[in-house]
């Protein structure tokens, strides 16, 4: 696995610069963080001085959006789009005829984007001035559960899109997987639990239980399941499709 990372890991860095959208997607979470220290603090004196609204009640929920919730998809679209690429380069028809190589090229992807997201989020939430951390272990578990998110992304993509244009289409509805979560923690009774089919909702009410000092076991337990159930499924998917050209 080691050798796969060393040999995939320099060329995806090479295919990343070269692409200029897929370089954007990459610098992304850094952007957001300039993003929301230059502007929401003016933003919330404008809120309260001219509507008199306290915008900063809800900066865990701004930093769970742009940050928790949608790194690890930002994070999941590029790896989604290196496979679908070699894809088209029938780099991953090659590797067909060793089932082990391609499952090592696979494994690299899905682990390469939950690090990077493991990494990004723990980063870039306290760097965004939001919320304020006991420490980073009250951080830790909803970041796990939600960097998932990426290879889930990750695997939706190459399992049902056969090219970039396709994955393109596929992300336009990525949206709700964002708003979907938020949209819970507004509504009561047996609505909110509409949304536990949205793989972002674990991480985004687990991380707002640690943070009002609350429980957060079940939505970590939760999260954790329902991600590597999904995982297995669109991997099954993926492979009878596309990997062994069924």
């Amino acid at each position: 696995m080691m050798r796969v990372f060393l040999a995939f890991g320099a060329n995806d860095l090479k295919s990343v610069r070269r692409d200029s959208l897929l370089f954007s997607v990459l610098i992304t979470p850094a952007l957001l963080v300039l993003a929301l220290r230059l502007a929401v603090p003016p933003l919330t004196i404008f809120f309260q001085t001219r509507y008199g609204f306290d915008l900063q009640r809800y900066y865990p929920l701004v930093a769970c959006f742009f940050l928790l919730l949608n790194i690890p998809l930002l994070l999941g679209i590029i790896t989604g789009f290196l496979m679908l690429d070699e894809r088209d380069d029938d780099t991953l028809t090659a590797l067909r005829v060793t089932p082990t190589a391609l499952g090592g090229v696979i494994g690299y992807r899905l682990l390469t984007g939950f690090l990077l997201s493991t990494v990004a989020i723990m980063l870039t939430i306290p760097l965004s001035g939001l919320v304020v951390l006991q420490s980073a272990w009250q951080l830790l578990p909803a970041t796990m559960v939600a960097a998932l998110f990426a290879p889930v992304a990750t695997l939706a993509l190459v399992a049902f899109a056969r090219n970039k244009l396709e994955g393109f289409a596929l992300m336009k509805g990525a949206g709700l997987l964002l708003m979907g979560p938020i949209a819970s923690l507004f509504v009561s009774g047996w609505a909110q639990y509409l949304f536990v089919i949205l793989p972002t909702y674990w991480p985004l009410q687990a991380l707002v239980a640690a943070l009002a000092d609350k429980p957060s076991a079940l939505y970590i337990s939760g999260g954790l399941l329902y991600n590597v159930v999904l995982m297995v499924l669109l991997y099954t998917q993926y492979r009878r499709q596309f990997a062994y050209g069924k």
